[in-house]
């Protein structure tokens, strides 16, 4: 007990400053927010270190502001409205046009690589941004390209998010359509690759529409954890001093996780 309120008035002293206030404020908020539910303040003071009595009064605070909410049958504290609506802003300002582009621009400038960003339109990826001031492709992508889901490192990726069955269903529609860059006779091939894709979190094309070329694709995910859009990196196949195909897959990933946080995503652990 002494020990308690020894560690409590020295707390209560650090509290003189508003800042430091504030910061154990948000450490309390960030910790229920990953909690995953509901937790008590015992709990609370227990798993961040902090005081019981410091716990009680920044809850308590909170909870009057409306950024925590007291469960009244089990007197524990979840994420209030407040703290949703400041995440609902966040994410409203987080937008892919904002989060990506710098992204991008690293691997071109940093890695000397060609960068895109598409989604999935039907039966074709469509290109958003394009960023190619590296390598020397014969075919120039356009943003608003569009190519089919099925011949590309992108579009594979955006394909192996889907179920089992609406991936059989656009593969039949390459051949009612006859998309003549896609051969039907290699569907079960490419349903083998996707289930790979889906394990290793990437997918790699090499010759596929754009001969001559190697590329890397990794998902970009949203606050919910679905999958909405995809990046790729791209070279030349026969380039001297280029990323190897494992380099670029792992700077892909890299650039994909780094613009799914942007978007609220939460990647790994």
């Amino acid at each position: 007990m002494a020990t308690e309120k020894a560690k409590t008035k020295r707390e209560g002293a650090a509290e003189g400053s508003g800042s430091q206030v504030m910061t154990k404020g948000l450490r309390l908020l960030s910790h229920i927010a990953h909690c995953g539910g509901e937790i008590g303040i015992r709990d609370l003071a227990r798993e961040t270190g902090l005081a019981l009595a410091v716990v009680h009064r920044l809850v308590s605070s909170m909870s009057e502001l409306n950024y925590l909410d007291k469960n009244p049958e089990t007197g524990k504290y979840r994420i209030g409205y407040e703290a949703f609506e400041v995440g609902r802003t966040y994410l409203r300002s987080a937008r892919i046009e904002t989060c990506a582009p710098p992204v991008l621009r690293n691997l071109v400038d940093a890695h000397r690589l060609n960068a895109f960003l598409g989604v999935a339109r039907d039966l074709s990826v469509v290109y958003l941004i394009t960023i190619q001031d590296y390598g020397h492709y014969d075919i120039r992508i356009a943003p608003g390209s569009e190519v089919p889901l099925a011949t590309t490192a992108m579009g594979k990726v955006l394909l192996a998010d889907l179920p089992d069955d609406e991936i059989y269903e656009k593969l039949g529609r390459y051949a009612e359509k006859r998309f003549s860059a896609f051969d039907i006779s290699k569907r079960e091939s490419l349903v083998e690759e996707i289930i790979a894709i889906r394990q290793q979190g990437y997918a790699i094309s090499e010759d596929g529409s754009f001969r001559g070329t190697v590329s890397v694709a990794a998902p970009i995910y949203n606050f919910t954890g679905r999958v909405i859009a995809a990046v790729s990196a791209g070279r030349p196949t026969q380039v001297s001093n280029a990323p190897s195909v494992e380099e670029m897959a792992q700077l892909t990933v890299e650039a994909a996780n780094r613009i799914s946080v942007c978007l609220g995503a939460q990647i790994g652990g």
